[in-house]
């Protein structure tokens, strides 16, 4: 768990409230890619233009799969919010307040975002619920929670929610990732 303590994922409300928050990190993560793919031209540079698309189609997988979870545990997703829309630029949301979501065509100041969004938590990183530095930090967190809760709780009491209200296997063009319903 979070070693400060700060917003540790102790109930379910603390879950769900942490999973709508993933939903927010998995949306500001849409746009750049997508001004980025949206700057390329495919046939002078198919590379690039299947990459930065590929990682989009990961974005969008993401987003669907944490609100699945959201769903899976009683929550409901808003993806209607203000705080899904805010002003460029803007700091990663609950995260790195250093790391600063624009939008940008492909180039070095894009991959420059990419690799800052992307930066993977080093091995011994602690769960960090809040203001984490990495966004593996902020899932691991998630993960521990979930983890003490079924625990605490029991699986049943945890995964409450409507499985109709979950999305099922989807494709996207590229990426390896898939959306799937959460259950316990």
């Amino acid at each position: 768990m979070d070693t400060s303590g700060a917003h540790a994922i102790d109930t379910i409300d603390d879950l769900r409230r942490h999973l709508q928050w993933a939903i927010e990190l998995e949306h500001a993560t849409i746009p750049p890619y997508l001004c980025a793919l949206y700057s390329l031209d495919s046939a002078r540079n198919p590379e690039a233009a299947q990459i930065v698309g590929t990682v989009l189609a990961e974005e969008m997988i993401h987003l669907a799969l944490a609100a699945n979870l959201l769903n899976a545990v009683g929550g409901s997703p808003k993806l209607d919010t203000p705080e899904l829309l805010p002003p460029y630029p803007h700091p990663l949301p609950h995260g790195d307040r250093s790391v600063h979501i624009h939008l940008a065509p492909f180039g070095p100041e894009a991959l420059e975002l990419f690799l800052r969004i992307e930066q993977p938590a080093a091995a011994d990183a602690p769960p960090q619920t809040d203001e984490y530095r990495t966004i593996g930090q902020f899932y691991a967190a998630i993960e521990a929670g979930l983890r003490t809760l079924c625990d605490e709780l029991g699986e049943e009491q945890v995964f409450s929610g409507d499985p109709a209200r979950q999305i099922g296997e989807f494709h996207l063009r590229g990426g390896g990732a898939r959306c799937f319903r959460s259950t316990t």
